[in-house]
């Protein structure tokens, strides 16, 4: 049986014939071509891409290593300059949490909580964007402005996918809330801690907290289960 791609039209000539394959090869041509461009410039952006990201890391250690040494002033420069150049790689999303910490230490509390909440504006990961909100919250906490602190804590609270940092987040929101006078969110917050978190040790300043603004405070986790068991031992 013959292929039905080199079947000739009925009623084509030799030089019809060839003509009417080149006007349908023409398309495949294209076709092809397009396709090459694609995956070429696939490639060229993946490879930058880790091109980027290697660069970012490495300017991120620098700038750690001049923190560490104690040169904040520089290590501020070098933070701002690799977030400004690598926006969008893993190691910016450090820096920017990193400089806000070191604006923090230097008392540059509102470059700290300017650049956390445009940080904060653009989708990041979970676990980037409970540490950013939990930097914002102590910044706020600088400033002043304790309820607005507590509502900063509870949201790191609820993007945090460790349970011991959201008991912390949560426990520090508490005490924010309390300070600015909000005693009802600050035991919603504490409640929060002792309903879903209240078998970790993390938990215990929550239930003193709780107990200290007047709130209901459940048993330990595990404690109807020791007595019971002292109960069985005395029986």
């Amino acid at each position: 049986m013959s292929s039905p791609i080199a079947r000739r039209p009925s009623g084509l000539g030799e030089r019809d014939w060839a003509a009417w394959a080149r006007e349908r090869s023409r398309p495949l041509g294209i076709g092809s071509a397009v396709v090459a461009l694609l995956v070429a410039a696939a490639w060229l952006y993946f490879t930058s891409a880790r091109r980027k990201e290697a660069f970012a890391a490495q300017a991120l250690v620098q700038a750690r290593s001049s923190a560490e040494a104690g040169n904040l002033p520089l290590a501020a420069s070098d933070l701002a300059r690799l977030v400004d150049q690598y926006g969008g790689t893993r190691a910016a999303e450090q820096a920017t949490i990193l400089l806000g910490q070191i604006r923090l230490v230097q008392g540059q509390t509102d470059s700290a909580v300017g650049g956390l909440e445009t940080f904060l504006r653009a989708r990041r990961p979970d676990y980037v964007r409970a540490s950013a909100l939990a930097l914002l919250a102590a910044a706020l906490e600088q400033q002043g402005k304790m309820r607005e602190a507590g509502d900063a804590y509870r949201q790191a609270a609820a993007a945090e996918p460790q349970d011991f940092l959201k008991v912390e987040y949560l426990t520090d929101a508490g005490r924010t809330l309390v300070a600015g006078g909000d005693s009802a969110a600050a035991k919603d917050a504490y409640a929060q801690v002792l309903a879903q978190y209240g078998d970790l040790p993390e938990s215990a300043e929550a239930r003193v907290r709780m107990a200290e603004i007047g709130g209901a405070v459940p048993p330990p986790a595990g404690a109807p289960r020791r007595r019971q068991a002292q109960r069985s031992q005395a029986g």
